[in-house]
């Protein structure tokens, strides 16, 4: 599915648009009906079929734009059916918090401009919104031209075109087309240049690897009566499934999938991108707007480089955006003072307070609530208590730090503006938690990969010893317990083939008795600590429920990980010393 979003000024006929390409009313609120104003984001559906491969754009000012790479002109016949999900935002400057939230997921945008008003104030806040958020592939709808005549339509086309190029630079894929809504003329060339950048989307698609992880920001919630709670919005990457668990964060809450839809229809399993609504069962933490789901991340994802972020404070990369002209207000100057600031990412947005970090585009940034997106997402940063946009930023870390730890860290990156962010996130980490110098401390709190079996390297087992080794393996998290394991179904090894694999370091013993294959070991610690910091608290009851095991089992199991140097014990509570 191709996600498609409308943005432009106040009463430019966004909403009006979408009801003649859809023949859907995406105003559903009744505060909208009375005002005819756009007020929350609204939602359609539309199918269109994929026109022929030569066929090419209506494209005044595309020069510049990407052409298909001729191997990829092909996975997508002429007539195949394209389904877009249709998002429409509001266009007055007092709902900019609300057009941020629909910009987030987009493939495509129609940037919607009225022939009779031209270029607006809110035409520019709204392409950078789009600009912040990445989007590279922006048709230039201007609207409205029949209340105008053919020479004011092509001044405004051009200047249009112009002030988009400024802002989305020239590596974007930029068309123009001329509508009326209210007359019909110029909607089925609208559409067909809608379905050429559609079918140019799904063919990107078709070569690349699809993530596992999928991410969906919830833009609405309602309950629908003999069914629950409804979440909806746009998966990212990923796959969903019925009775597939979901997390939702801020509170990292592990919610069932009960029923999805798509486009109106139940499914039983749906691939991002996508628009969906999830029937999802019941939790502690109530539903909002803003909230992040995920699916449950795999051990691999849950390495090194953070996935997704989840804190009060973070250190940012800031980038300025470009305006149209150069009559565009400066704000490197309201950056680098400091103080409040809004930052929207998704649907989520959340007041706070900027810190410059000396003279580099670096920032750290903090709010009052939890703020939870996937990692490296583009943060758009709104003036506090405005509609300005005053550029976009990167997180490369999360949680606390004190004035001597950001001093470091802005040494390190005083010269690592280009550095790829994955790589500037390595270092920080590496700069505030260095591993241990000492050999002792090394060998002590040092992990070995669980990518990385430690029998790989070590001499050929006997036959008795390498039953031994499957016979734990095949226990898992429910381990060997000596003297006796009815839960059981498989005869144990000896224990001195137990006590060797012991010493060989493929068995880890969690107390005298109890034995679990150090793989699986470092796979429960990895599911244990994800997305924790040093420094933060581990209760037993979620260790248990990240782990799987019962108050007999958790126990030693903490107690082995307080020995390894993972954790410690602080009166009643156990604090985390260091990561895998």
């Amino acid at each position: 599915m191709t996600i498609l979003g409308l943005a432009g000024h106040v009463d430019h006929g966004k909403t009006a648009l979408v009801k003649a390409l859809t023949g859907i009313d995406t105003d559903r609120l009744p505060e909208e009906k009375a005002r005819g104003m756009t007020t929350d984001l609204g939602f359609a559906a539309l199918r269109l079929f994929a026109p022929a491969s030569g066929q090419s754009i209506t494209a005044a000012g595309s020069e510049g734009s990407p052409s298909e790479p001729a191997a990829r002109q092909n996975p997508i016949q002429e007539g195949f059916p394209l389904d877009i999900g249709v998002i429409d935002v509001p266009g007055h400057e007092r709902y900019i918090r609300n057009m941020v939230a629909g910009a987030w997921s987009l493939d495509l945008a129609l940037l919607v401009v009225a022939a009779d008003d031209g270029w607006m104030e809110q035409s520019e806040n709204h392409a950078r919104v789009l600009s912040a958020a990445g989007i590279s592939r922006v048709i230039l709808v201007i609207a409205k031209i029949d209340k105008v005549s053919s020479d004011r339509i092509a001044a405004v086309k051009t200047d249009a075109l112009s002030r988009a190029r400024a802002i989305f630079g020239n590596h974007a894929r930029l068309a123009a087309v001329e509508v009326s809504a209210l007359l019909g003329q110029g909607i089925d060339e609208l559409k067909n240049s809608i379905a050429l950048e559609a079918k140019r989307v799904e063919i990107g698609r078709s070569g690349v690897t699809a993530s596992r992880t999928g991410f969906l920001f919830i833009d609405r919630v309602f309950s629908k009566p003999g069914t629950g709670r409804i979440a909806c919005g746009t998966l990212v990457g990923g796959k969903l499934a019925l009775d597939d668990q979901i997390i939702q964060s801020p509170g990292k809450t592990p919610l069932r999938i009960k029923g999805i839809e798509s486009l109106g229809k139940a499914v039983s399993s749906i691939s991002g991108s996508a628009r969906v609504a999830l029937n999802l069962s019941k939790a502690k933490n109530e539903l909002r707007r803003g909230d992040l789901l995920y699916t449950t991340l795999s051990l691999e994802e849950q390495g090194k480089t953070p996935v997704l972020f989840s804190e009060r404070e973070f250190l940012l990369k800031v980038e300025s955006l470009p305006y149209s002209d150069a009559s565009g207000t400066s704000t490197a100057e309201v950056l680098k003072k400091g103080g409040e600031i809004e930052v929207a990412v998704g649907t989520a947005w959340r007041m706070g307070r900027i810190t410059p970090l000396g003279k580099n585009p670096w920032y750290r940034f903090s709010c009052t609530d939890e703020l939870a997106f996937p990692a490296f997402s583009p943060l758009v940063l709104i003036r506090h208590g405005g509609a300005e946009i005053l550029g976009r930023a990167w997180a490369v870390y999360q949680g606390k730090t004190d004035r001597i730890q950001r001093r470091k860290i802005v040494d390190i990156l005083k010269s690592r503006d280009s550095v790829d962010l994955s790589e500037i996130s390595s270092i920080i980490r590496i700069t505030l938690f260095p591993k241990p110098k000492n050999e002792t401390e090394r060998k002590s709190s040092e992990v070995v990969s669980v990518k990385t079996p430690l029998s790989h390297n070590l001499e050929p087992l006997e036959p008795a010893l390498l039953k031994a080794e499957k016979l734990l393996q095949t226990a898992g998290k429910h381990c060997i317990e000596y003297p006796s394991n009815a839960s059981l179904a498989f005869t144990m090894p000896p224990r001195k083939d137990m006590d060797y694999l012991c010493a060989k370091g493929i068995a880890i013993p969690l107390d005298r008795h109890l034995f679990i294959h150090r793989e699986i070991y470092l796979e429960l610690i990895a599911a244990t600590l994800y997305l924790k910091r040093p420094g933060e608290s581990l209760e037993i009851s979620e260790a248990k429920e990240r782990t799987g095991f019962s108050r007999k089992f958790v126990l030693p199991f903490l107690n082995r990980m307080e020995r390894d140097g993972y954790i410690k014990r602080d009166g009643e509570r156990r604090v985390i010393l260091t990561l895998p």
